[in-house]
């Protein structure tokens, strides 16, 4: 992590810790107090405009090629402070693989301090804001949802993470335009990721995937935008992303479209995404591929998952294809118990077949 990370997350920590402060200092109990917690809502306290959250997942490994593992996969720590009615501070401060229980031993090797966000937003109006810091890369619907409580599977399809980098840090407009009964949210970011935030360049492209490939998986700097039309009230999206970027250590710049859809109705969730990453040059290969998933109901809070998924990867001589099918228990909607199995073609290397699973909750 780079010195101005380390300095704004013991920030972010300190801002987390102050309402006892606070409260011990002679201010009024009642500007401490908190409203009634409700799971997955995080703790909030209105009179602070301030709000803790985040989430955990325990996961399972058993594939093929990897030595199979219990892990806790991610403890993440949400803070969120409102300062009036423009300007507000987020950040996501992450604990990665912090145990990992093998058939051989109980490992803490892996662990790893995250900031996986850390921004500042000014909202000039409805249809426009302003984010300033680190936040996810706005491509496609999955990035930007990604924490386990609130998906469908264990795993992530190849689509939503390693043609681009998961997140990016410098400057983004957004915001939502009204067209009639429906609507239009808009996103146009700049990265400069190279020189703000120097520690995210040690990403990997497959950490959700196999974690022995060292492809990195960082922006050197980047620019972009993402359009997502709703229409039917929330129930069926159209995305269209479009990003020019660099990705460190690589030697030519990528150009990458997108386009996602999500649609939504009582027996049934359709969502996919699709790109195509293109090169400036002839020297490194295009990498292209789509998933669709499709999300059925069942009784008693289960629902049953199918994904398919095609993957062209530079780093692969064939074109890569992932099955999976997969069984939810969402007893409540911030938690969930995750079950699934995964195969394909040519995926031994980047997305290995076999069984995975994930006990998550958002709180």
């Amino acid at each position: 992590m780079s010195r101005i990370g380390r300095l704004l997350s013991g920030c972010c920590v300190a801002l987390a810790l102050c309402p006892p402060a606070a409260a011990g200092s002679g201010s009024a109990s009642g500007d401490w107090a908190h409203a009634p917690y409700e799971l997955g809502q995080g703790l909030q306290y209105p009179e602070q405009d301030l709000n803790l959250g985040g989430y955990l997942s325990v996961r399972y490994w058993d594939v093929e090629q990897l030595p199979n593992s219990l892990s806790v996969k991610d403890l993440s720590l949400f803070i969120s402070k409102g300062f009036g009615a423009r300007w507000s501070v987020f950040s996501e401060l992450e604990i990665g693989d912090a145990i990992t229980v093998s058939s051989d031993r109980v490992d803490t090797s892996d662990a790893e301090f995250e900031l996986e966000r850390l921004y500042a937003d000014y909202r000039a109006s409805q249809g426009l804001s302003l984010r300033l810091g680190k936040f996810l890369t706005p491509v496609g619907r999955w990035n930007l949802i990604h924490a386990d409580p609130l998906v469908w599977t264990v795993s992530r399809p190849l689509t939503t993470a390693v043609g681009f980098a998961r997140q990016a840090t410098g400057a983004m407009f957004y915001g939502a335009l009204p067209l009639g009964r429906n609507s239009l949210d808009y996103s146009l970011f700049l990265d400069s990721t190279k020189e703000l935030d120097t520690g995210q360049q040690e990403e990997t492209a497959y950490e959700h995937f196999n974690p022995t490939l060292t492809v990195n998986g960082a922006f050197d700097r980047a620019v972009g935008g993402r359009l997502v039309y709703h229409l039917f009230d929330g129930r069926f999206d159209l995305g269209l992303s479009l990003l020019q970027y660099r990705m460190h250590d690589l030697r030519e710049d990528k150009h990458l479209v997108g386009a996602d859809l999500f649609w939504r109705t009582s027996m049934l969730e359709l969502s996919g995404e699709a790109i195509y990453r293109g090169s400036s040059g002839d020297t490194e290969s295009d990498e292209k591929g789509g998933f669709l998933q499709a999300v059925v109901p069942l009784p008693g809070h289960f629902n049953a998952i199918g994904r398919y998924e095609r993957y062209d990867a530079a780093i692969e001589t064939s074109t890569t294809t992932v099955q999976v099918l997969g069984l939810t228990y969402r007893p409540r909607p911030p938690l969930s118990f995750k079950l699934e199995y995964r195969d394909g073609k040519y995926n031994e290397r980047i997305a290995p077949s076999g069984w995975l699973g994930s006990v998550a909750v958002l709180f």
